[in-house]
């Protein structure tokens, strides 16, 4: 009896735990977005401002307090020391692709970040702002359709695990 019920009870866990992370992967995929969104700001700032060069900007953004800032913009720094003839875009556009999966960010997200490696760095400054801008518009709709995923079926997710687990206790029982 005693291991049936311990049986039960890591079953209806590991079903619980199931729903709980498809809910964490909603949550993580908001964050990564407004972090993206803010690396953006960031770097809207910096080029309209200062007019500070992009290697300096990623520099910066490697070091973020942001985590998900500190992979991305680290990584690239990472790969822009390691193959210097190569692109700024190529190491942009090579590193979302490559950590896309592990930062949640969708394949939407992906390809609209992908795309800003296309013309920073490469236009006049008013050029850069505007397609950043552009970038920027369709991130922040990427976000609401995540936050809106979330909004919907962030509970269901939680719910359908615990049931399937009672389900699934209830028919081996």
């Amino acid at each position: 009896m005693l291991l049936t019920a311990m049986g039960a009870m890591l079953t209806l866990g590991a079903c619980a735990t199931l729903g709980m992370a498809a809910r964490g992967k909603l949550r993580r995929r908001i964050s990564v977005l407004s972090s993206m969104l803010d690396a953006c700001t960031f770097l809207r700032a910096e080029i309209e401002g200062p007019h500070t060069p992009l290697p300096d900007l990623i520099e910066v953004l490697a070091h973020s307090q942001n985590p998900d800032q500190r992979r991305l913009f680290g990584e690239m720094k990472k790969r822009m020391e390691q193959s210097p003839g190569m692109s700024l875009g190529y190491h942009w556009s090579s590193t979302v692709r490559d950590l896309r999966e592990e930062l949640q960010l969708g394949e939407e997200a992906a390809a609209i970040l992908r795309d800003a490696s296309a013309f920073l760095g490469r236009y006049d400054t008013s050029q850069q702002l505007q397609c950043l801008s552009y970038a920027m518009t369709r991130l922040e709709s990427c976000r609401q359709q995540a936050c809106e995923a979330y909004r919907r079926h962030g509970s269901v997710y939680r719910t359908c695990g615990i049931a399937a687990g009672i389900f699934v206790v209830l028919i081996l029982i």
